[in-house]
C-alpha cells in the first residue's frame, strides 16, 4: 500500500493540476471539494501534535495538571494557582527582568497576588525585557498560538516587537485542530436589515503566533522572542 505522504502527494497534485487548468480556459472548470482528511495526515491526538510543533519550533512548554472534578476545591485550586504562577514569578527574577509588560487586563489582580511587578503600557520605541499575555486558542496542527482583543489584550500593533521574552498562559481547553476550525469559533454570523446574512469577527484584530528557531548561541530578540507557554492540562482523575 502506498504510504500517507504518497496519498497526501498525489491528492496535492490532483488539487493543483485542476486549479491550473480552471487558470488557463476561459470555460468554466470543476473543481472538486477539497477533502481535507486527504490532504492533511490525520492526528491521533491533537494535544501531543501540538506539543510536537510548538516544541520543535523553539518553544519552552510547561504543563500543569489539573484535575476537573476538583474544581470545588478552593485548597486544590489555590496549590495549582501558585504552582503555575511561581513559575512565572522564577522566571522574572532568574531573568532579572525589571520591565515585565501584562498584555492581558484580566491577569493583573493574580499577578498582584502573587507578587509578579508589571506594567500595563509601554512608552513608543520601548522594548520590555517581558511581556505576558493570555492564549485564547491554540493551533493543534502547526503549534501556533492565538490572540486577539476580544479579551482585551494589548496586541497593538503586534506581540512582536514588544519583548525578547513572551510567557503565554493558555490551557488545553483552547485546543482547536486547524485555522477552518478556529475560523468557526472566532466568527458569528449576523442578520441586519437590507443585508443578506454575513460573518462578522467577533473581535477587531487577531494574531497568529510560533515560536521562531534560533541558531545555537543565538540570543532572543524581538524578532525571534523566546516563547514559553505555561500549559494548563485539565483532566479528569480517578
Amino acid at each position: 500500500m502506498a504510504s500517507i505522504e504518497v496519498k497526501n502527494n498525489i491528492c496535492k497534485n490532483d488539487i493543483c493540476g485542476n486549479i491550473r487548468s480552471a487558470l488557463s480556459t476561459k470555460s468554466d472548470a470543476f473543481v472538486p471539494q477539497v477533502d481535507r482528511e486527504k490532504v492533511f495526515d490525520p492526528m491521533d491526538d491533537p494535544y501531543q501534535n501540538f506539543k510536537k510543533e510548538f516544541t520543535e519550533a523553539g518553544g519552552i512548554l510547561y504543563e500543569f495538571e489539573i484535575d476537573k472534578n476538583r474544581m470545588n476545591d478552593g485548597g486544590y485550586v489555590s496549590e495549582r494557582l501558585a504552582e503555575i504562577y511561581n513559575r512565572i514569578k522564577f522566571a522574572v527574577e532568574a531573568g532579572r527582568w525589571t520591565r515585565v509588560v501584562n498584555a492581558s487586563s484580566h491577569l493583573s489582580n493574580i499577578l498582584r497576588q502573587f507578587h509578579i511587578g508589571f506594567v500595563e503600557t509601554l512608552p513608543e520605541q520601548t522594548v520590555a525585557d517581558a511581556v505576558i499575555v493570555y492564549a485564547e486558542h491554540l493551533i493543534a496542527r502547526t503549534g501556533h498560538l492565538v490572540f486577539s482583543q476580544r479579551g482585551q489584550h494589548l496586541l497593538y500593533p503586534s506581540i512582536l516587537g514588544m519583548a525578547k521574552n513572551i510567557i503565554v498562559l493558555s490551557g488545553n481547553a483552547s485546543l482547536v485542530n486547524d485555522l477552518k476550525d478556529l475560523t468557526g469559533k472566532m466568527t458569528t454570523t449576523v442578520q441586519q436589515e437590507n443585508r443578506p446574512d454575513g460573518l462578522d469577527l467577533k473581535f477587531n484584530m487577531m494574531e497568529l503566533l510560533r515560536p521562531a528557531p534560533r541558531q545555537e548561541g543565538e540570543e532572543p530578540s524581538v524578532v525571534k522572542p523566546q516563547v514559553t507557554l505555561m500549559m494548563i492540562h485539565e483532566q479528569s482523575g480517578e
